[in-house]
């Protein structure tokens, strides 16, 4: 009766102790995102261009992933300058320009090339309940983000450079 009893109560117990987001079982702890990053290069480079470097040459900004699926950016431009514009034509834009944020929960994909945020708020409207893929790769103590798009007809390189900064 105790050996059945036993059964029964770990029965009832492992479901409860497990992720619930099958997405995320397995990956979180062997996902080398865990833990705060600190941006030291932000530049969007269009094709035969030079580096356009939005938030200034030295952005301040942080990374931050958990262990149990959240995640948030802070990005902000160096100096600051909350007397910069607070209107932006582009659909993507910061409100205000000088600073953007957002947060939400993430999984990365299972060959570690990309995450994807479900953003559930910030100060970039058009992001707020979509799901955002960003395509990294870690060299060494660096995490590096890079994406592509069009301006206008112009192709652009995007390129987010980090480093650890919670001594993991």
């Amino acid at each position: 009766m105790i050996g059945k009893t036993l059964l029964l109560l770990l029965a009832v117990a492992m479901p409860i102790a497990q992720p619930q987001d099958e997405s995320v079982r397995g990956k979180i702890h062997s996902n080398r995102l865990v833990g705060i990053w600190r941006l030291i290069r932000y530049a969007d480079t269009p094709k035969g261009g030079e580096p356009i470097h939005v938030f200034g040459e030295s952005p301040i900004g942080q990374f931050i992933f958990t262990e149990d699926g959240h995640m948030s950016v802070h990005i902000m431009h160096n100096p600051p300058d909350p007397k910069g514009a607070v209107v932006d034509p582009d659909p993507e834009a910061c409100i205000p320009s000088w600073y953007c944020g957002y947060f939400g929960t993430y999984t990365v994909d299972a060959k570690g090339h990309y995450w994807v945020t479900h953003v559930l708020g910030g100060n970039i409207p058009a992001y707020i309940g979509t799901d955002q893929k960003r395509s990294f790769k870690i060299v060494g103590g660096q995490l590096v983000i890079s994406e592509a798009y069009i301006s206008g007809d112009t192709p652009v390189t995007a390129e987010r450079v980090l480093v650890r900064d919670d001594g993991a």
